[in-house]
């Protein structure tokens, strides 16, 4: 059967219907990940996890694209997730190994007590905070996730921010 008729039965929801189209796929995306991450664990990783997005995300599949390309593009932005978590876990051990080189009492107080102020945070002005300047993330790519728009996220980082500030000034104050 062609990839459409598949698509379109999967998208009906035919569970069989969908599994043998991740089936006829699998294989080229492995092997496409393979080539580009030139790591096969990691490569059988995210092949896996392409498979359950596609899974989650059939019904939004529109056919502009062949369906092997929109899997390869799921995976690529997979693959990209992962260099960038990796990056940012390599700069946070930099971070933590230059900390370490730090006279030990000033700096974990000021850490310690900034996590306590962001945890008092409201929830929808900390987890902005956090993804963007813990994690690196673009304000479009957190306006995305929290599904508000982009000068929404920017204001509440700014505003985090501020307080956040505000406080540890206050403190050094004393």
């Amino acid at each position: 059967m062609e990839d459409a008729a598949l698509v379109a039965k999967a998208q009906r929801g035919d569970s069989v219907a969908l599994a043998r189209l991740l089936q006829a796929h699998y294989l080229s995306v492995k092997k496409y990940l393979i080539t580009v991450t030139l790591d096969r664990s990691l490569a059988e990783d995210l092949t896996q996890e392409t498979m359950i997005r596609a899974i989650q995300r059939i019904a939004q599949y529109s056919g502009r694209a062949r369906f092997s390309t929109w899997l390869i593009s799921i995976a690529t932005n997979l693959f990209m997730d992962s260099l960038r978590r990796q990056k940012r876990e390599r700069r946070l051990q930099e971070e933590s190994v230059a900390m370490a080189d730090l006279p030990a009492e000033a700096p974990q107080a000021d850490w310690a007590d900034l996590m306590h102020r962001l945890g008092e945070l409201p929830r929808d002005v900390a987890v902005p905070v956090v993804l963007k300047h813990y994690y690196g993330y673009t304000y479009e790519e957190i306006a995305e996730w929290m599904g508000i728009p982009e000068g929404t996220v920017k204001s509440r980082i700014w505003g985090g921010i501020r307080v956040l500030r505000r406080g540890l000034d206050a403190d050094a104050g004393e």
